[in-house]
């Protein structure tokens, strides 16, 4: 009845046994392909964090040893998938996401 009032509680057991899951995966299957569980890159998320740092595309190339092409892609590619408008959205939702 709880469930179906949009409530309920999990036994601690499930919830340790579906954490231990998602470590696996993030071990396992994820980090060897260069992947998160939000499915950005490591390096997405590196540029993400750069970016909340305040550095800008130039500071983050150099800071990441990439050409400011690749930066810009990275950042774009992040605006285009959750449809953000900026920079500063970029950042944000990053961070209310969980993502840095």
């Amino acid at each position: 009845m709880a469930a179906r009032a949009g409530g309920g509680m999990m036994p601690p057991h499930l919830i340790d046994r579906l954490l231990d899951h998602f470590r696996r995966l993030q071990r396992d299957v994820l980090l060897p392909n260069g992947l998160t569980l939000s499915g950005l890159t490591a390096r997405g998320i590196e540029v993400l964090r750069l970016l909340a740092d305040g550095l800008d595309t130039t500071e983050i190339a150099e800071e990441m040893r990439y050409s400011v092409r690749t930066v810009k892609a990275i950042t774009y590619g992040v605006t285009g998938r959750y449809k953000l408008r900026n920079r500063s959205q970029v950042v944000e939702h990053a961070v209310r996401a969980g993502l840095i």
